[in-house]
């Protein structure tokens, strides 16, 4: 995993992941808010991945199909 010289790289390779992956929407307005994953050590695609995990629908949860 590649060190970044400071949050403002790691996220600007994580706003350009996203971007990519068609993702941006995923993306805090500020940027703050992945703060956190860069000081846990998580890369970009790291992030990007979980939080397209969470979003992704997985149905209601009623037990009517998906």
């Amino acid at each position: 995993m590649p060190k970044y010289e400071s949050y403002e790289a790691w996220f600007d390779e994580f706003q350009a992941l996203a971007e990519a992956e068609d993702l941006a929407w995923l993306v805090a307005t500020t940027g703050k808010g992945h703060r956190q994953a860069f000081e846990r050590g998580d890369s970009p695609t790291e992030e990007l991945m979980s939080l397209a995990d969470m979003a992704e629908w997985r149905g209601c949860g009623c037990g009517g199909g998906s």
